[in-house]
């Protein structure tokens, strides 16, 4: 079976699991995405040990889930901001548990342990704003938001493959393409309109814009673990889905996207 075969499957199912569990119920949604939380920063506190840098796993992914769950239920509106308040003891812990580590990069550690919650965790922690923009579970927000994203790699590629000819950002990712990039926004933002029918959220208008935010904030996003893999002379976070790479490989076009869509969303609703 063709690598394009087997990266066409594995990417359907993975489709199917997202859209499906988001589709399902607001728990539903909320359990997946803790288990791409915990086995993204897993894989990434596995990757960094190649900087012969031993991060905190334990500490780190209770945080990370942490974060998580409180971001949830505070976005519900059935807690309060004082639910954060958690981390001060656990951050706390963190760093007085170095002084007991015999690791000789013991402030690296904590470095790359607290570097996974805040690439990670935090982000994904923000997809809670856009599946309760209003304190209540608005399926449309969430599902548009993965459908553009999705699209955009996709078109990106397919246009990159086609007539891709001037490098994007060659220092970091040889295979990007101008051409792949402006076939993704504009396939992606035209993409938005039909969005903007099934899900009548926001005006078509704002429907384009957040497809915008989504491609230019999710390839910056790419490019940022390109950058951490090459830095560390790897070429996959994991082996989650074949042909696909790592959980983490399939989220970081969220990482940057996220939280700025979310941004986004706030700013609006500031000016009114």
């Amino acid at each position: 079976m063709s690598n394009f075969v087997i990266r066409t499957l594995s990417g359907a199912v993975f489709i199917v699991v997202v859209i499906g569990s988001i589709l399902l119920h607001q728990y539903a949604y909320a359990g997946m995405m803790v288990v791409v939380v915990v086995w993204a920063m897993l894989e990434f506190y596995d990757i960094v040990i190649k900087d012969r840098v031993h991060a905190n796993k334990f500490l780190g992914v209770l945080m990370g889930v942490a974060v998580f769950i409180a971001g949830f239920f505070y976005a519900q509106g059935t807690v309060s901001e004082n639910i954060f308040l958690f981390l001060i003891p656990v951050v706390v812990l963190l760093f007085i548990s170095q002084l007991y580590s015999t690791d000789h990069h013991s402030f690296r550690a904590i470095a790359y342990t607290l570097s996974g919650v805040a690439y990670i965790a935090l982000p994904l922690a923000l997809c809670n704003g856009l599946a309760f923009p209003e304190g209540q579970y608005e399926r449309g927000l969430l599902i548009g938001f993965f459908i553009l994203l999705w699209a955009n790699d996709t078109f990106a590629y397919l246009t990159g493959i086609m007539i891709g000819k001037h490098r994007l950002f060659q220092r970091i990712s040889p295979k990007k393409s101008w051409e792949g990039f402006f076939g993704g926004l504009i396939c992606t933002v035209a993409l938005s309109l039909l969005v903007a029918r099934i899900f009548p959220i926001f005006p078509n208008y704002h429907w384009m814009i957040i497809s915008a935010i989504i491609v230019v904030f999710g390839v910056y996003g790419d490019l940022v673990e390109s950058l951490l893999k090459r830095n560390l002379k790897i070429k996959d976070s994991g082996h989650f889905l074949p042909g696909h790479g790592g959980i983490l490989d399939r989220f970081d076009s969220v990482l940057l996207a996220a939280p700025m869509l979310f941004f986004y969303l706030k700013m609006i609703k500031a000016m009114g």
